[in-house]
């Protein structure tokens, strides 16, 4: 289920539902390797979670350390009572990148680097507060498990500046735009570079999804691109 919460919205530019099937065994293999032991994949070190504003305050200065914490604060704020997800990100290892790059439509492979793939599996908490990407712009994206969470996405109502390394918004400058409930094995093209979040996690079930994603293109080019030769 994807719907748009304001009238306005073109909601295939946030999220969108593909009908491409390939790579559902490939999935399948991941989860099992999943369930036997998770660290059989690289991990995949990429996420700031500025919990330390010393280390903030060296590596961006002093001014924007106090617009983070002061974002951070607006996010307590907004989820009481919510601890924020653990999650876990790991590449694929080279038997199963080769696995799923030979099923992947060759329309879709653009150059060295696009695609890549990428494992996330999240366990414990409630709420992955807004956010977006560091680096890939969008992806094809399945879930493997899940338990019905929601991913909400949104749009500035404001300018104001995206401070790297956290890339979290001011809360009080973006407005929802779409929501969507994502089915398990259902490729969807999901925006990373829009802010985005998901909610409704039960803290005792995982919430299991790869990605084959994309730096350099955006999420519209990649629906263009899939509308383009799935019609053919």
């Amino acid at each position: 289920m994807i719907k748009s919460i304001l009238p306005d919205v073109d909601q295939g530019l946030y999220c969108y539902d593909t009908g491409l099937t390939f790579g559902l065994d490939v999935g399948l293999e991941i989860l099992k390797q999943v369930d036997i032991d998770e660290t059989y994949f690289p991990r995949r070190h990429n996420y700031n979670h500025g919990t330390d504003p010393k280390q903030l305050a060296r590596l961006i200065g002093a001014t924007k350390t106090r617009e983070i914490i002061r974002r951070q604060q607006q996010i307590a704020k907004t989820y009481p009572d919510q601890a924020p997800i653990d999650f876990r990100q790991y590449f694929f290892d080279e038997i199963f990148k080769q696995k799923m790059m030979q099923q992947v439509p060759d329309y879709l492979k653009l150059d060295e680097n696009n695609p890549n793939f990428m494992l996330q599996v999240a366990s414990t908490g409630n709420v992955l507060p807004a956010h977006k990407g560091h680096h890939r712009t969008c992806s094809l994206f399945m879930l493997l498990e899940s338990d019905q969470q929601e991913t909400h996405w949104y749009r500035n109502t404001q300018d104001f500046e995206v401070i790297d390394p956290l890339r979290i918004p001011d809360l009080d400058k973006i407005e929802h735009v779409v929501t969507a409930v994502m089915e398990p094995f259902k490729w969807y093209i999901f925006n990373h570079f829009e802010w985005h979040s998901v909610h409704k996690y039960s803290p005792d079930k995982r919430r299991i999804s790869i990605g084959v994603d994309f730096f350099s293109i955006n999420a519209n080019e990649l629906l263009e691109l899939i509308v383009k030769n799935e019609s053919v």
